[in-house]
């Protein structure tokens, strides 16, 4: 992605003209990368959050971490849903440089559904564990 968008500057500097793909491919690549990452994650628990209950409250603590796994479930069968709900809709178009299907950036949105359901069920039903600090924050 960065080795695209560096051809693009050094095109449009040095010759004026950029190539219009670049740009494209480097949008469809950092779509995947983003909503792929933030399946990993809820799954490795370096998501933002906000401690307000603290871990030695134990019953409730366990009731906010069961919480946070069902709202995420429900995020992802939204996002599951409208996904591909919008690839349906979308199907038979091209992209604008590339002329590749438009699903190529698209079905990013439901497989990142389907993997926060997946994960958000992993955190439902494994035994809570107390955040530890991370040892490379101080």
């Amino acid at each position: 992605m960065l080795g695209l968008l560096v051809t693009q500057v050094l095109m449009r500097y040095f010759l004026g003209a950029p190539p219009s793909w670049t740009e494209e491919m480097a949008i469809i690549l950092f779509t995947w990368l983003v909503l792929l990452y933030a399946t990993v994650g809820l799954r490795e628990r370096f998501h933002v959050a906000i401690e307000t209950i603290p871990v030695k409250w134990g019953l409730a603590y366990h009731m906010s971490e069961r919480l946070v796994a069902l709202l995420a479930f429900v995020f992802g069968s939204v996002t599951l849903t409208a996904g591909i709900s919008y690839v349906q809709r979308t199907s038979g178009q091209k992209t604008a440089a590339l002329q590749i299907p438009i699903e190529a950036l698209y079905l990013s949105v439901p497989v990142c559904g389907a993997l926060l359901i997946l994960h958000s069920v992993a955190l439902f039903i494994e035994p809570v564990r107390p955040q530890s600090p991370r040892p490379d924050i101080q």
